[in-house]
């Protein structure tokens, strides 16, 4: 018999954390468009997507982070049309936050950074930018110093958060493998 990657409790943390998620994207961002373009979005997303995959593995934070992505375009006012690119950007938040802890799950105040520095550089700084440019046409010289920008507003509030959630869901996460390792 073939052994599930998740068992049932944890695909319900995960639908959970990707439903966060695309209420964050849908109700909870700030857009900052320029000619129909969205050039900056402010957004928590990030924050469940990172928190699922540092509790539950690279994989696991992909698959929320496209998950939250795809689900807040949807239920939202985006503008232009889906682009399932972006939706890998936010999975990869997930995994390199995951690939942070994969390891060594001890929190400390430098792997948060770590995590959160190198996915916000990733993805929002280096590959949305990118792909703005390459899918909508906006030059890169008008959309880094805008995105560097935001992402370094949103940086110590990603890492702020995830300290917390850390903390928090820490003793839970701990308990839960207690109980499954009984069983």
């Amino acid at each position: 018999m073939q052994k599930n990657i998740f068992d049932l409790r944890t695909l319900i943390i995960l639908a959970l954390l990707a439903a966060l998620g695309a209420v964050f994207s849908a109700f909870l961002s700030i857009e900052l468009p320029l000619g129909g373009v969205k050039l900056v979005e402010i957004s928590l997303t990030p924050v469940p997507v990172m928190i699922a995959g540092i509790f539950f593995g690279p994989l696991a934070g992909g698959l929320v982070g496209i998950v939250a992505d795809t689900g807040g375009f949807f239920m939202g006012v985006q503008h232009g049309a889906y682009n399932p690119a972006f939706s890998i950007t936010m999975a990869l938040f997930g995994v390199i936050a995951g690939l942070f802890y994969l390891w060594n799950k001890r929190n400390t105040v430098w792997k948060a950074i770590g995590a959160a520095t190198v996915a916000q550089v990733v993805c929002s700084v280096v590959l949305n930018t990118m792909l703005i440019w390459l899918f909508y046409g906006v030059p890169i010289t008008v959309l880094l110093p805008t995105r560097a920008i935001s992402a370094a507003a949103e940086l110590p509030i990603y890492v702020g958060l995830l300290l917390l959630l850390i903390k928090a869901l820490r003793p839970i996460a701990l308990r839960r493998k207690k109980q499954k390792d009984a069983t």
